[in-house]
């Protein structure tokens, strides 16, 4: 992979895990607000879309995307998707660290398997 493609790749990851990390700081300011049943799923949408984390990690999800297209024009799919799965281990990290949850050593475990995973099917790019 070249210099380009790499910093597109960093970059469309970067703004996922931060976006992420928003969504679950909004939500955890909504739980006590939100109505329940499913006649209010509208109000929950809307007053999801007004809290500042939310909405800035919708933002962040577009910018990415961008990112996302950049870089797929540049490697071959089957060799760009699978190393989208760092994702997953870069969410467990920052939820660990930044929002302080609980990951127990089967989460941690499963996470190295990605990384082996991501090296089998990714590998040289």
């Amino acid at each position: 992979m070249d210099l380009k493609s790499f910093i597109l790749f960093a970059v469309a990851i970067a703004l996922e895990v931060v976006a992420t990390v928003l969504f679950k700081k909004g939500t955890n300011r909504l739980v006590n607000s939100i109505p329940q049943g499913w006649l209010s799923h509208l109000d929950n949408i809307i007053n999801a879309l007004r809290t500042k984390e939310i909405a800035l990690g919708i933002f962040l999800y577009a910018i990415e995307y961008v990112f996302w297209i950049a870089f797929l024009a540049s490697v071959d799919i089957s060799k760009a998707f699978p190393l989208s799965s760092v994702q997953i281990v870069l969410i467990l990290l920052a939820s660990r660290l930044i929002l302080k949850e609980h990951v127990n050593a089967y989460r941690w475990l499963g996470a190295t398997f990605i990384v082996v995973g991501i090296y089998l099917v990714g590998g040289n790019i």
